[in-house]
C-alpha cells in the first residue's frame, strides 16, 4: 500500500531539478511570444497620435487629445441618440477614457507637492491590510 513506503529522506528533492529549468524556460519564451505577436503590435501604453507638441504643449496622461464635443450636461434630451452615435465604442477607447481617469485621480490626489488625507488613508490601509491573510 502507498502509505505504507517510506518517505523520502527531508534533504532529497522529490521533483527533479531539470523540471525547474524546462518549465522557466517555457514560460521565458511564452511571455516573449506574447510581447512579440500580441502586445507590440498594439499601440497601448503609447501616447496619443492625436497629440501635437506644437499645439498642446507637455504631454498629459489624463487630457484628450481627439476633437472636443459637447459635454454630456449640456446635451439636450433631443439630440442624446446623435451625441451617443459620435462616440467612440470600441474597446482601445473605452481603456484610453479608463487610463485617463486612473491618471486624473493620481495627478489630483496622490501626487501633490503637499499630500492631502486621501494618500495617508491609502498608505495607511495598505499597511494594515498587508499583515490580514
Amino acid at each position: 500500500m502507498w502509505f505504507l513506503r517510506n518517505l523520502p529522506r527531508p534533504d532529497s528533492f522529490w521533483i527533479r531539478p531539470n523540471f525547474f529549468a524546462f518549465y522557466g524556460r517555457f514560460v521565458e519564451r511564452m511571455g516573449v511570444f506574447f510581447y512579440n505577436e500580441v502586445i507590440s503590435r498594439t499601440s497601448l501604453g503609447l501616447k496619443d497620435p492625436r497629440w501635437n507638441p506644437r499645439v498642446h504643449g507637455i504631454y498629459c496622461h489624463f487630457r484628450y487629445y481627439g476633437k472636443l464635443d459637447t459635454k454630456l450636461l449640456d446635451v439636450k434630451i433631443r439630440d442624446l441618440p446623435a451625441w451617443f452615435g459620435r462616440r467612440e465604442k470600441t474597446l482601445k477607447a473605452m481603456y484610453s477614457e479608463f487610463q485617463r481617469n486612473v491618471a486624473r485621480i493620481c495627478h489630483l490626489y496622490l501626487s501633490p507637492v503637499y499630500e492631502n488625507a486621501v494618500v495617508f488613508m491609502i498608505d495607511n490601509e495598505s499597511f494594515v491590510f498587508s499583515f490580514i491573510r
